[in-house]
């Protein structure tokens, strides 16, 4: 029986999710900064949600744009 494979969305990839908790540990650790345990993975969660929302943004002023002129 072949394994359904179901898409995963980009957002909630935990591959995604840790590489950018790797990458706010590196840089706050480059700063001389102590995060809390959970705390890198909370930034990295929170920059994620905030470059999809900003996509999202830029993919309807996109739309709009296509469509005529903003007044």
């Amino acid at each position: 029986m072949p394994t359904e494979i179901i898409p995963k969305a980009l957002q909630g990839s935990l591959t995604l999710r840790s590489a950018a908790a790797l990458a706010v540990a590196y840089v706050a650790g480059r700063f001389g900064a102590h995060l809390p345990e959970g705390a890198a993975q909370e930034i990295a969660g929170a920059l994620i949600d905030l470059l999809f929302a900003l996509g999202l943004l830029g993919v309807g002023v996109g739309r709009a744009r296509a469509r005529g002129p903003l007044v």
